[in-house]
Formats: C-alpha cells, structure tokens, sequence
C-alpha cells in the first residue's frame, strides 16, 4: 500500500509541470490585452467560449494557462485569485522559465508573427517613416535633376536606389503583416478623421510611385528623347505569372498527371510566363541604355511593379475603410430620419413577429461578437449564445 501512495504521489509531482505552462502576455499592436469570463457557447453544450471582457492585462506580464477551453483549443484558461479566466492564444508567448520538457500546448508559439521581431518593427512607426523619407529623398532628387546638370549624375543614382530601398520594405511590411501592414490608416486604430489625415500623405507617395518610372525615364533620356525604355511587358508576365500557374496545377491535377510530373510543369509554366515578358523588356532596355544600365533599369522595374501592387493594395484598403465609414454614417443620419418620420408609428408592431437572436458581427481579430460582448469562432456561435 504504502509503494502505490508513493508511486502516486511521484506520479503526481513529474505531472504538475505539465498541467500549467507559464506564457507571457505578448503582441505586436496595443500595450495590454483583454481577459474574458469563461461561458458555454449555448444551455445545451459543453462546448466553451470567451464571454465578456472583465479587465486587462499588461505586454509583459506571466501568466499560467492551466487548460484549454472545452472545444476551443485556440483559447486558453488562466487562473488569478482561484478564479478561472480565459484568454485568446494569439496573445500569449510560451516563457522560457518553463521547465525543460514542458511542451507549448498551442503548437509554437514562438513563430507566430505578432510575437516575432519583424511584427513588433512594422508594428511601430518607424519602418513607415523610413520609407517616407526615402519617397521624399526621391521626389527632391527627381526634380533637382531636372533642373541642375550637376545635380543629374547624381540624381540617376539616387532616385533608383531610393525607390528600390522604399519599394523592398513596402513589400517586406506586406509579407511579414499582410494586409495589416497598413494598421496605420485603420479606422479602428484612429477613427475616421485620424485614418483621412493619414490617408491623405500616403496616396500622394503612391501616386508617384506609380508615376515614378515614367519621370525617372525622362530624367534617363532627356525630356525631349523619342525612345521608350520598356516595362510593359514585365508588368505584364507579373500579373499573369500567378494565375497561369493555378490553372496549370488545377489542369494537370485533373489530368491524372502524377505529382512530380505535376509539380515540374506547373513551374515551367510559372518561370515560362514570368521570364518572357521580363526577357522583352531586358533586351529593348539594353539595347537602348546598354547591358549595365538596361539590366540595372530592368531590376528596377521588376521591384517596382511588384512595390506598386503592394500599395494598390493598401490603397484600395484604405480607401473601402473610408467609403464604408462614410456610407456607415450616412445610412445612419437616414435611418435616425426615417425613426424620427415614423416615430408615432413605433407601436403598431406590438403583435409583430419579434426575432430574440441577437445581431452578430466579425472583430477586427477575425472572431465574432454579439449584443452581449462574448467572443466566438463562428457566427453560428454568436447567434445561438442568446
């Protein structure tokens, strides 16, 4: 008896490291995190979800999450003052203080992006502001060359290199943030006239950025040149590149054609329609500037178009953001109109059907929220947890 209480018992002290692993609170946007009362997703389901917010917690500080939620394993629970709470996963770091063997129950994550040092950078001002002032360097340059012989020399150098290094961190902040990249001129960061005045400076780069190439080859060839350098072409195989390459996988996948087969084609097909627009171009940019500068002309396009999708895409962003705020206020100033118009009218519905499900809607994190300020994985969920 007394060998199964101490094997019990030693079993029970190798497993408490395992049941509460130490995370810290952890993100790249916002200084503090919210943490939620635990409720079921509806009476008849054993199924958990985060309900309403109850306080904050700070960037920094370590918690122990000592479970998953029932069903939810993206959410996790944490105990202060013997009371459970829970937690979204996204905001939570793995702590190195955890013993060595305890293993992160939400996979890893040290590799998310909100927890890495590229998110916290593009995260902050200071990359935008890097890039502004490289499209500035580019605007002075540009028109000081048009205007100073001796400045022009320098200007050919300048204006390219400055393009190149702004275009490449544009790209980089897309690749590492997505479309959050452009949290700047959110409307749920600064509201509608915060994300305006910030959208304005921002659509003037862009339009010259794609405005860029033209003036940078009047500047190459002279104002009063005949000769095009070429980009068209380029332009054109980048666009299509990606979608050619999507038919080939899904043409030759319902060919029967094996995988490795499959997988060759389909980059042929990628390099084929990306390399001869490219090949085009080079070869009119060479013969009209020479190999050095035609080559040096042509990479430069290529970043170029690529840095310019990228901001078409935070344009076009920004500007649904604005649009929808304003037709969001427009459609409300008329429905308090029409509420006002037919205010004496508001009993006439008393023996009409009444719809007790509350309104659901997504947050900006991707969950879905209801009237009652819970937080859910689905809309179903929303709407079931009356």
């Amino acid at each position: 008896m007394k060998r199964v209480v101490l094997l019990l018992s030693l079993l029970t002290t190798f497993a408490l490291p395992i049941l509460a692993q130490k995370y810290i609170i952890d993100d790249n946007f916002g200084d503090s995190v919210e943490v939620y009362k635990i409720t079921l997703t509806n009476d008849n389901s054993d199924t958990e979800t985060l309900g309403e917010p109850v306080f904050k917690m700070a960037m920094g500080e370590e918690v122990e999450v000592t479970r998953l939620l029932k069903g939810k394993k993206s959410y996790g629970a944490i105990e202060i003052d013997g009371k459970e709470y829970g937690v979204r996963s996204k905001y939570l770091l793995f702590s190195e203080d955890n013993p060595e063997g305890v293993e992160d129950i939400f996979g890893d994550t040290r590799e998310r992006v909100n927890h890495s040092w590229s998110g916290k950078f593009f995260a902050t001002f200071t990359p935008y502001a890097i890039i502004a002032l490289f499209f500035i360097l580019a605007i002075v340059f540009t028109f000081l060359g048009f205007k100073s012989k001796t400045i022009k020399e320098l200007a050919l150098y300048m204006v390219p290199g400055c393009m190149i290094i702004a275009s490449l961190m544009e790209v980089w902040a897309y690749l590492t943030l997505g479309t959050d990249a452009f949290w700047w001129c959110s409307m749920d960061n600064y509201g509608f006239w915060g994300s305006l005045i910030r959208a304005i400076p921002f659509m003037l780069f862009v339009a010259f950025q794609l405005f860029s190439i033209k003036i940078y080859e009047q500047l190459l060839l002279g104002e009063n040149s005949n000769e095009n350098l070429s980009i068209k072409p380029m332009a054109i195989s980048l666009a299509i590149c990606i979608p050619l390459w999507i038919v080939a996988v899904i043409s030759l996948t319902s060919m029967g054609i094996g995988s490795t087969l499959r997988d060759i084609l389909s980059i042929v097909t990628f390099l084929a329609a990306l390399g001869i627009g490219i090949l085009i171009s080079l070869r009119k940019n060479v013969k009209i500037l020479g190999t050095v500068a035609g080559t040096a002309f042509t990479v430069f396009g290529i970043v170029y178009i690529i840095a310019s999708i990228v901001a078409i895409i935070g344009v076009i962003i920004v500007i649904f953001e604005i649009i929808l705020q304003i037709l969001i206020i427009c459609a409300a100033f008329f429905g308090l109109a029409f509420a006002f118009k037919n205010g004496g009218n508001s009993g006439s519905n008393v023996g009409g059907k009444k719809n007790d499900k509350p309104e659901a809607w997504q947050t900006f994190d991707g969950d879905w929220t209801n009237k009652k300020g819970g937080i859910y994985e689905s809309k179903e969920d929303a709407l079931n947890n009356r």
